[in-house]
């Protein structure tokens, strides 16, 4: 494998750009919205060949006027899909973070789109999170876009002393400890995500009821003889996945959170999907919270494509495990 800059212009780079445009045309039935883009604020061409021939490619755009001094864009990051699943887009990343550090910047930003699930998962296993849509991707419901902080990251607090006993109960969706810890799980709602909240009829005391059709088991976290957390697993709703249940409503309180109680809620409800019969467990997380978005990728779950419209929808990330 050789990774090398070429120009923007480069015959096999083109070719390779061409040929993503094409599956991004094919995949959402539109043409990209950056698809006239040129290399007028290209600073970095990125070419992988195997064998001397390019099955690979990635690019950055300087976007300091538009996102701030320092900032670049991922740009025409492609895989040709016979080489695709062997590590090519994982260096092609890397190589390009690299670069852009050589050349100055201090983050990257990218936009992709919601049935592009591999890609997802590529730059949150890279370390990339979700950042609000920007630019020509603002009003884009079909746009994620994602951003990483270049260079040292900050070590990870040691934890000391030893873990509180986290003990589990299996309930039903209306036990008033439940309710009262969803209640205030939607309390964090309301100020993470004010706008849902605020579109929701009814609030939490109508939202609530309707939210609990079909839940199948109801598992409530202790600590101390004090519910700290809960998690429910409820049956499949139409167009969701053959074999799927749906993990809901996964909310630990601020004070237990690193007791490891959520942890032990998610293998509770994957417990329970395998009792019934079911072969994965999928779930819908928002762009505000990536603590659930890394606790969710340390546990197994990977991005796939919606399993609902997702129609207007700016805020969420859909994930799934096999069980």
């Amino acid at each position: 494998m050789e990774i090398a800059l070429v120009d923007w212009d480069d015959p096999d780079a083109l070719r390779l750009r061409t040929a993503q445009q094409a599956e991004l045309l094919a995949l959402y039935g539109e043409e990209d919205i950056g698809a006239a883009m040129t290399g007028e604020s290209i600073v970095a061409m990125l070419l992988v060949r195997v064998d001397g021939e390019p099955v690979a490619c990635g690019a950055i755009r300087d976007a300091s006027d538009e996102l701030g001094e320092g900032v670049g864009e991922l740009k025409r990051m492609f895989v040709v899909p016979s080489q695709r699943g062997r590590g090519y887009s994982r260096a092609v990343v890397r190589e390009l973070e690299r670069v852009a550090q050589e050349k100055g910047f201090h983050r990257l930003v990218l936009e992709t789109g919601v049935l592009q699930a591999s890609a997802i998962g590529l730059y949150l296993s890279e370390g990339y999170r979700s950042i609000p849509n920007f630019g020509e991707y603002a009003a884009e419901s079909e746009s994620r876009c994602f951003g990483k902080h270049l260079g040292a990251t900050a070590p990870r607090a040691v934890r000391t002393g030893e873990r509180p006993a986290v003990t589990l109960t299996r309930t039903h969706w209306s036990d008033p400890v439940a309710v009262a810890l969803r209640l205030a799980m939607w309390r964090d709602i309301e100020v993470r995500y004010p706008e849902v909240a605020a579109s929701t009829p009814g609030g939490f005391d109508a939202d609530d009821p309707k939210q609990g059709v079909g839940a199948l088991s109801t598992v409530v976290a202790w600590i101390d003889g004090q519910p700290v957390g809960c998690s429910t697993l409820r049956a499949a709703r139409d167009g969701y996945p053959a074999g799927s249940g749906e993990l809901k409503k996964v909310w630990v309180d601020e004070s237990a959170r690193g007791s490891g109680a959520a942890r032990a809620l998610l293998a509770a409800v994957e417990d329970d999907a395998r009792a019934h019969g079911l072969t994965s467990v999928v779930l819908q997380t928002g762009i505000r919270q990536p603590e659930a978005v890394t606790l969710y990728l340390s546990a197994g779950y990977r991005p796939v494509v919606p399993f609902f419209d997702f129609a207007g929808d700016f805020l969420s990330l859909w994930m799934a495990k096999d069980v």
